[in-house]
């Protein structure tokens, strides 16, 4: 089938939505954690975290619109810049249903650690939350963002500062094993898989 952009703009918004957040493909299944200037630990699902550069390590997150009075409840977006830090956690196989409810619009005093029953872990120095139930941890200090017109959106770009890997997935090579690791994938809004290797191929070259 086809669908023009006419076809796709008159679809009902939520299965318009759940479309476009799908015809990318698999996407990583992340938890970004943060903390408040009131003390409040928050936590996120995102699938939009993407690889920005090695040399310096860059990551970065796609924040939904913040703008105006939205802006205020967007926690992730207003956190990072109260304290300069964030977490992105790893979405392992046993915590999908605990990880998936963070997307729930809890209010600002509710930690969502607490109400979804995972376990925030401090790491000096880093001056917010890993999720002690994933197994690939990454923590990153805020560098810059930028300004998406096209649908107010923001780019968040962090620097790594360090890594947490379970023993035995990493080689020599810097291959990272997300199989061993229980690393889940996303697709669209609220659909979770699970991972094989097909192959590892040799760098390519003519």
């Amino acid at each position: 089938m086809t669908l023009t952009l006419s076809e796709i703009e008159a679809m009902s918004r939520i299965p318009r939505l759940t479309l476009i957040n799908a015809i990318t493909g698999y996407k990583s299944a992340n938890l970004i954690g943060s903390i408040g200037a009131d003390g409040v630990p928050n936590l996120a699902i995102f699938s939009s975290a993407v690889h920005l550069g090695s040399d310096p390590a860059l990551l970065g997150i796609v924040t939904r619109p913040v703008d105006g009075a939205i802006k205020l409840t967007r926690h992730t977006y207003r956190n990072i810049h109260h304290n300069g830090h964030f977490t992105i956690n790893h979405v392992h196989h046993s915590m999908v249903e605990a990880a998936h409810q963070t997307s729930a619009p809890y209010p600002d005093e509710v930690s969502e650690f607490e109400a979804v029953g995972l376990t925030p872990l401090w790491r000096d120095p880093l001056k917010a939350p890993y999720v002690a139930e994933s197994r690939i941890r990454i923590g990153l200090e805020f560098v810059e963002e930028y300004h998406i017109k096209a649908n107010n959106t923001i780019l968040m770009i962090g620097r790594v500062l360090e890594l947490e890997l379970p023993d035995g997935c990493l080689d020599e090579a810097g291959n990272l094993d997300l199989k061993m690791a229980g690393s889940v994938a996303l697709s669209g809004l609220d659909t979770y898989h699970d991972t094989q290797v097909l192959h590892r191929l040799p760098y390519a070259r003519i």
